[in-house]
């Protein structure tokens, strides 16, 4: 199990005197993931849902601090320890690309994170792999720089999955995706999930946040305003900013009665 435990991240504000002063963006943040679940983290802009993933994996910027405790397990996790951890036991899926080498072929990358995770069937771990996620074999061969937006996040979902990580930490990964696309690529995170991972998802989109996760915790103004079941909203629990933003989803009114994950959902997909 995966604790954020009275987590707040600050930020530092430099005066013209040069003095520092630390300014929170979140405060006494609770969250609990445990494996064979999916967390959606939903949230407004700036509200700091990636930069909480970035806590548990030591990768916040110079200018900013945490205060508070990540625990693994019941075992709370000192820096080090979560920067040994990345990889293995904790996968982090950014927003962008970037954390793709330029100078590797796709391959040689996913390789990588096979041999991570301990497996000696590279090329039919590799194969099988390729496959679920629906790209083809010459993908190996390719660069990042050649890749589309479509199969560059299916790429960094299969670096993921081959990793073997007990909890993976996604970060708008369905970002400049069409529905459908993004569809597919949360029921593989599903996937992930119904074969032992925990998944923290972050995400802007209470709609599939509701289709794909088990449960939604939601920040505003820098807290934790719900953590709540997908069930529990659909029954009319939570914040009132919840449960307008969720009533004022394009499945409550009649204008929109079908929807791109109903045809997901029917098996009509399309591939970028």
């Amino acid at each position: 199990m995966l604790n954020f435990d009275n987590v707040t991240i600050e930020s530092a504000r430099y005066s013209w005197l040069g003095r520092k002063k630390w300014s929170p963006i979140l405060s006494d943040i609770n969250l609990t993931l445990r494996r064979g679940e999916v967390v959606a983290l939903v949230g407004g802009s700036g509200e700091g849902k990636s930069l909480l993933l970035q806590s548990a994996l030591a990768l916040l910027p110079q200018n900013l601090r945490k205060r508070g405790d990540i625990c693994l397990n019941g075992d709370v996790l000192n820096t080090q320890q979560c920067q040994k951890l990345r990889g293995n036991t904790l996968c982090y899926v950014p927003q962008g690309v970037s954390s793709l080498n330029p100078l590797l072929n796709v391959g040689t990358q996913l390789s990588r994170s096979l041999h991570l995770s301990g497996s000696h069937t590279c090329a039919l771990a590799l194969e099988q792999q390729i496959q679920h996620y629906q790209l083809q074999a010459d993908v190996l061969l390719k660069y990042p720089r050649q890749l589309s937006g479509g199969m560059a996040k299916r790429v960094l979902a299969c670096n993921a999955a081959l990793g073997g990580a007990h909890y993976i930490l996604a970060d708008e990964i369905t970002a400049w995706l069409d529905e459908p696309l993004a569809c597919q690529l949360l029921q593989q995170l599903r996937d992930l999930s119904a074969q032992g991972a925990g998944v923290l998802w972050v995400t802007h989109d209470l709609s599939l946040a509701v289709r794909f996760a088990d449960r939604i915790v939601a920040l505003n103004e820098g807290r934790v305003s719900d953590d709540i079941t997908v069930a529990d909203l659909k029954n009319g629990l939570g914040s009132p900013t919840l449960q307008k933003h969720w009533l004022a989803q394009p499945e409550h009114h009649p204008l929109f009665p079908h929807t791109a994950a109903d045809n997901f959902t029917a098996g009509k997909m399309r591939r970028v």
